[in-house]
Parts: structure tokens; sequence; C-alpha cells
């Protein structure tokens, strides 16, 4: 029988912003999530939060995320360049020169991380690359096409997560907690998944995680 404790899971997706006006991919699939998962007796509640993007908004977002205290927090994003769905392995800082939607630009271009100071890149503590494998095994009928016709699976690693509010997000929740945080990005709805095999993608993900920070735990 599941004990009675639960733990808390947030997973974010992102509002729309320019090229993606009408419907962000990201947080389409973020709201078919279930809102619980279980683990080794463990019950986990999912939270589905939607963030603008804005500078202003990522930072109160991230802010009241982690003082709950979560087991997990995933930041999703829409590419449009994807060809599957990318796991990210890092974060880069000192190069966000664009505005957001709001018109407002980040000073200097870069994040303020008070846990690592000046850092240029910060990792994600997580085994990406065992997601990933587990992943592409759990939802083989999930297959995308690359270029030159070869097929590629569900997921793939990555380590372009971009200099936009993705790159921000994930920035700063790195910075909190590099072993409880990931980004993710999504491919635009139908190229080639469907919202709903997206968000199953993403559960299975969220899966990986949690039993990587367990078994951590348990260490």
């Amino acid at each position: 029988m599941s004990s009675t404790k639960r733990k808390q899971i947030v997973v974010t997706g992102f509002g729309p912003f320019v090229g993606h006006e009408e419907v962000n991919a990201s947080w389409e699939a973020v709201q078919l999530l279930p809102e619980n998962l279980s683990y080794n007796d463990i019950d986990y509640q999912l939270e589905q939060r939607m963030v603008p993007v804005e500078y202003e908004s990522v930072d109160e977002a991230v802010a009241e995320i982690w003082q709950g205290q979560p087991e997990l927090v995933v930041h999703v994003g829409v590419s449009g360049v994807a060809k599957c769905v990318y796991v990210e392995k890092l974060a880069y800082n000192h190069q966000f020169r664009r505005p957001d939607n709001a018109g407002k630009y980040l000073e200097k271009g870069t994040c303020p991380l008070p846990q690592h100071g000046h850092a240029n890149v910060l990792r994600c503590g997580l085994d990406v690359d065992t997601i990933v494998r587990v992943v592409n095994s759990a939802c083989k009928d999930c297959v995308a096409t690359a270029e030159a016709d070869k097929t590629l699976g569900a997921t793939m690693a990555s380590k372009n997560v971009g200099s936009f509010l993705c790159g921000y997000i994930y920035l700063k929740s790195l910075d909190i907690n590099c072993n409880r945080s990931l980004f993710v990005h999504v491919p635009p709805i139908d190229k080639p998944f469907s919202t709903s095999q997206t968000a199953d993608i993403l559960y299975r993900i969220i899966e990986q995680c949690i039993q990587q920070i367990s078994a951590f735990e348990c260490q």
C-alpha cells in the first residue's frame, strides 16, 4: 500500500511568443500530464504551471516553485527546429540579448547566479543519457524522421538549450539545485508528435528523473 506521504513535482510550460503566437506546444503537452505519479510506495503530486515568456515572470515563478521544496522541477519549452524531444544537459550564461514578450532586455545579457557566481555554464546533475536511452526503449512507437531519411527515437540528448527564456529558466533552476532540475525541448505540435504523444514522452522522462533521485537518496 502506498504511503500517505506526497512529494511535489513541478512541471512548467511556456505561454505564446513570437513564432508561436496561437499555442505553445510545451504548455499544451504539460497540461495533459496526470496529477499524480507513484514510485516505490511514494506518491508524488504533479503541479503544472504556465510561465509567461518574460524575464520577470520567470524570476517570480522560479522563486515560488523552489520555495515549496519540490522533489523535481522540469521546465518544458518548444523548439521550432527540434526533430524529436530534446533532453537538455546544460545551460549557458552571459548571452541573453533578446527582448522578452514585454519588450524588456536582461541587463548586460547576464543571469545573476547566487550559488554559482559568474559561471558560464551550469550542468544538469541527472544522467541525461540514461534518461534518453530508457525513454526511447519505452516509447518505441514514437519515431521521428531526421535528414537523409534517418529515424530518431522519441528523445535525444542536447547541449543547446538556447539563449532565450528557455535557457534563462533552466539556468536559474540549475543554480538552485542541479540534481533536481531538468529542461526538455518539445517540437511543434504534430511535427512529428501529437500533443498526447509528447505528453506521454514527458511523463516517461519524469519517471526516470524520479527513479534517479530516489536511487541517489537511498545511497
